[in-house]
This record gives C-alpha cells, structure tokens and sequence, in this order.
C-alpha cells in the first residue's frame, strides 16, 4: 500500500503479551516507502504517478501486486484499510518539517493506491 521497497520478513512482527495471546505489531521500518528518496531515485522534479509503476520491492519477488496475490491466498483478504482523502491530509500536514512538496507528493501517493487497492477499503 506504501510502496515499501524494503518489507521483507524481519520487518513484520507479532506482540505477545506473555500469556499466550498474539497480535500482529504495528507497522515500522517504512524509511524506503512512500517514494522517499528524492535525490536519487524518485526526484519531486517528475510526477509521482509517473513513479509507482517503476517501484519494485527489494524482497520476496519484484512485484507488489504479486507479493499481495500469494498473502490473500495464503490468508484471504483479511487487510482492510477505513480511511480517505481527509484523514490522509490531516495527518500529512501536521508534518511540518518536510516541504509542502513532498507532502503533497505523500498524499497523492496514498490516495493513488487507495485507488488501485480500492477492494481493501471498507467506507
């Protein structure tokens, strides 16, 4: 959904809280998501749209589209995501230390996979 090129299965966890019972973490390490190198590989110079299509995952297989094919086999579809345009800038904007920029290339980035996952989303 982030376009996470780094999520491999070292970043994916579960929490126990010492009684037997399990619960998937929270997510973390996303530093390679969201088209986050501006300087090298993904410059704020070209559209973002213009970019998803090239992100390739660094882990499992090359593609994200089939990294999530062989989990909802696997396990069904069981992620779900309840969120849209105005949650997704409320949260960006409160993140003043990037340029107006680069928010804005987050936000266009998460509503254009919301677009192309749109079964995942339940509102």
């Amino acid at each position: 959904m982030f376009l996470n090129e780094d999520r491999h299965t070292h970043n994916i966890a579960v929490l126990t809280n010492g009684t037997g019972d399990f619960r998937i973490a929270p997510i973390f390490d996303n530093g390679a998501g969201l088209l986050s190198d501006t300087n090298m590989e993904y410059p704020l110079t070209r559209d973002p749209l213009e970019w998803i299509p090239k992100v390739k995952p660094k882990t499992f297989c090359d593609s994200f589209q089939e990294q999530m094919e062989i989990a909802e086999k696997l396990y069904g579809e069981n992620l779900h995501f309840s969120f849209g345009y105005n949650e997704v800038e409320t949260v960006v904007e409160k993140a003043v230390i990037y340029s107006e920029e680069i928010r804005r290339r987050v936000i266009d980035v998460v509503m254009e996979m919301k677009r192309r996952y749109s079964y995942l989303f339940t509102e």
